[in-house]
C-alpha cells in the first residue's frame, strides 16, 4: 500500500513537472491566427441558420406544451425545415472552419453534441481542442472538461497547459461573446426544486439551459479550473485570485478550503467568506 501510494505521488510530480515544463515552452503569442473573410461571412451566415433553427424549436416547444388545435401537416414541415436549417448550419460552420474561424469550430462541437444520442463526445472535443489552439478561450475551458482529470494523465496536464495560455493571452474572438456552456463552476445556477403548480417541462428545459458566458467569464471558469487543479498553495491562491478578479461568483468547488497554509488563505479576495471557506 505505502509503496502504490509512493508511486502515485511520483507520477503527480512527474506530471506537474511536464507541466511547468509545458508553459516554458508553449508559444503564448502564436496562438490566435486570425479567419479568412470568406470565413467570418460564412460564420455569421451559420449564426442566422441557428436563429432559424431556434424559431423552429420554439414551435415545436409550443405545440408540446399547448393543447390547441394543430394542423396534421405542421409536424411534418416543422421536421423538414429543421433538416433543412441543419444541412445549411454545417455547411456554412464547415466552410468558416476550413477557413481557421474558431468559434465555429465551437459552435460546431456544440452541434456534435446535441445530435449525438449517445453523447459520443470525441468529435466535439477535437473541435474544442482546435477552438483553444487557436487562442479561443471558451474551447480551451470545454476541451479542458472533455477528459477526467483522474487518473493523472499526460494528456489532461497538455490541455491545462492550453487552458493557461489562452487565459493569459489575448482571445481574438472576444467580439463573437456571449458564447453557450453548461454547468460552469464560477457561475452555478442554483435552481430550486419545482413548485407543485410550476410547468415540469419548463423546468427541466430551464434547468438544462446553457449558460451564455462573455469572455472574461470564460477567463474566470479557466482560472477557477487552474486553481482547482493545482496541488501548490501560492499557485492556488493567485489562480483563485485571478478568476474573482474576472467576475468568477463563487467558490462552488470550494477550492479555498484545500490551501493549507493559513497565512496564504487569508490572502484570497474572493465572494464574502463563508462562500471559500
Amino acid at each position: 500500500m505505502e509503496r502504490a501510494m509512493a508511486t502515485n505521488k511520483e507520477v503527480l510530480l512527474t506530471l506537474r513537472f511536464i507541466y511547468v515544463l509545458g508553459l516554458c515552452f508553449f508559444p503564448l503569442n502564436t496562438l490566435a491566427q486570425p479567419p479568412t473573410p470568406e470565413a467570418v461571412t460564412h460564420y455569421h451566415a451559420a449564426l442566422d441558420a441557428l436563429d432559424d433553427a431556434k424559431r423552429v424549436s420554439d414551435r415545436v416547444l409550443e405545440i408540446v406544451k399547448t393543447d390547441q388545435p394543430v394542423d396534421p401537416a405542421e409536424p411534418e414541415a416543422l421536421a423538414t425545415e429543421s433538416a433543412q436549417i441543419m444541412s445549411r448550419l454545417n455547411a456554412h460552420l464547415d466552410t468558416a472552419i476550413a477557413g481557421g474561424h474558431a468559434v465555429a469550430m465551437y459552435q460546431k462541437a456544440k452541434v456534435l453534441l446535441a445530435a449525438s444520442i449517445l453523447k459520443n463526445k470525441q468529435s466535439a472535443c477535437e473541435f474544442y481542442g482546435r477552438a483553444a489552439e487557436q487562442g479561443l478561450i471558451a474551447g480551451a475551458v470545454e476541451y479542458v472538461n472533455c477528459i477526467p482529470f483522474y487518473p493523472p494523465s499526460a494528456e489532461y496536464e497538455r490541455r491545462l497547459t492550453l487552458l493557461q495560455a489562452t487565459v493569459q493571452g489575448h482571445d481574438y474572438y472576444e467580439s463573437e461573446y456571449p458564447l453557450l456552456t453548461a454547468f460552469p463552476s464560477c457561475f452555478p445556477k442554483h435552481k430550486p426544486p419545482p413548485k407543485p403548480d410550476e410547468d415540469a417541462i419548463q423546468w427541466v428545459i430551464d434547468n438544462a439551459r446553457p449558460l451564455a458566458l462573455s469572455a472574461g467569464d470564460f477567463r474566470a471558469e479557466g482560472y477557477y479550473i487552474l486553481a482547482m487543479r493545482t496541488e501548490i498553495d501560492e499557485q492556488r491562491v493567485n489562480f483563485l485570485n485571478l478568476a474573482f478578479a474576472q467576475g468568477c461568483r463563487e467558490d462552488f468547488m470550494r477550492v479555498a478550503k484545500y490551501v493549507r497554509d493559513e497565512r496564504l488563505k487569508a490572502l484570497i479576495k474572493g465572494p464574502p467568506l463563508e462562500a471559500v471557506r
